[in-house]
């Protein structure tokens, strides 16, 4: 008991010299000879010269056993986890309570929205600007987990996505200054297994799917050119469609097949007129331009090439939110992509603008907010 007041004592004295801050999440521990005790995950903190605090993350029912070398001080040990009540810690063999910061995540690799939000937490509870190393596994290694060094990966720093802000002073201007984020149109345009409605300041009128094309599978996306009266509409699942609505005379047909490819959002950029389509589920990256000549550009840029893009979701686990294409000019793409609104939060969510270049799959980070 006296060993844990002292440990308390001793990290509230030294809150403001900022420790370390060291994350090791470990979903299940190993089991002993022992068949009655906690299954176990073994520490070793070899820092000497250092003050240290230890944060612990697991899946429940876990016996920490933290050694220390000479000259290392563990000032604080945090425990947390889905179901931390059910684990213990050991401190240099001696039990102790650690400090319980109850709904840390559970995560096993430094992306993905639930580390943002790890790192978040525990920078702001430390006044710190980083993580100093996080280890993660599944399940414990039978020789101990090593905390030994800091590391330089950036996605430890609380505001790392500074540093990954890319080049702007070369793009094109609509580009640089994100004047393509303003839509192309003031209509409104629904579109379902039956047509599409077109809501302008003309009123409100419907554009049934004619017979002499293809049949409309799963509507996702549309849009509508005022300069020709032109409607674009796409379909996903199956082959995959796009297809133009003339709005004089209510004439479908196709532009081009997809040829299966499940694409997610669509853009008719006036300028070129070319139509722009971005890649449905885990492939946000998968991109075409359809020029109106009939050429046809595919590219295809992974989801961590995006800088942050995976702050946005729980990467590996769900599928992330869409990339919507803004604007083409001179070979460059202006797209966002914007984290689902929680109806609990008053704040706005999280955003991101990029810059592609659809030459070389080249993607600058142009702008970032978080909540």
């Amino acid at each position: 008991m006296f060993f844990c007041t002292a440990l308390a004592l001793a990290g509230h004295a030294q809150a403001q010299d900022g420790p370390e801050l060291h994350v090791v999440a470990v979903g299940k521990g190993r089991q002993t000879d022992d068949f009655y005790a906690l299954p176990e995950t073994r520490i070793m903190v070899d820092r000497p010269g250092q003050s240290v605090a230890l944060v612990l993350i697991d899946g429940g029912e876990m016996q920490w056993r933290i050694d220390m070398t000479e000259g290392t001080r563990v000032l604080d040990v945090i425990r947390s986890g889905p179901d931390p009540e059910n684990s213990a810690i050991m401190l240099a063999d001696i039990p102790m309570t650690g400090i319980d910061v109850p709904g840390l995540p559970l995560v096993r690799n430094p992306v993905g929205q639930d580390f943002r939000k790890l790192v978040k937490t525990l920078t702001e509870r430390y006044a710190t600007d980083r993580l100093h190393s996080f280890q993660a596994a599944r399940l414990a290694p039978a020789a101990q987990i090593v905390v030994d060094q800091v590391q330089s990966d950036p996605a430890l720093a609380h505001e790392y996505l500074a540093q990954a802000l890319g080049r702007k002073d070369d793009l094109p201007p609509g580009i640089r200054d994100g004047s393509g984020m303003q839509p192309v149109s003031s209509a409104t345009v629904t579109f379902d297994t039956k047509g599409v409605r077109l809501t302008d300041a003309t009123g409100t009128r419907d554009f049934p799917v004619t017979p002499d094309v293809p049949r409309v599978l799963l509507p996702v996306a549309s849009t509508h050119d005022p300069a020709t009266g032109t409607i674009y509409a796409m379909t996903y699942g199956g082959e995959g469609y796009i297809y133009t609505i003339d709005t004089k005379d209510g004439a479908w047909r196709v532009v081009t097949s997809l040829e299966e490819y499940d694409a997610r959002t669509l853009l008719f950029d006036p300028t070129t007129r070319a139509l722009v389509t971005t890649g449905a589920f885990s492939r946000p990256g998968e991109i075409k331009v359809f020029a109106p000549d009939g050429e046809t550009t595919s590219l295809f840029v992974p989801t961590t090439a995006f800088p942050g893009l995976t702050d946005l979701f729980d990467y590996g686990n769900e599928h992330g939110p869409p990339l919507v294409p803004r604007r083409l000019e001179d070979g460059w793409l202006l797209l966002d992509a914007e984290a689902p609104h929680d109806d609990r939060s008053n704040t706005a969510p999280a955003r991101r603008s990029y810059a592609l270049d659809i030459d070389t799959g080249d993607v600058r980070l142009l702008s970032y907010r978080n909540p």
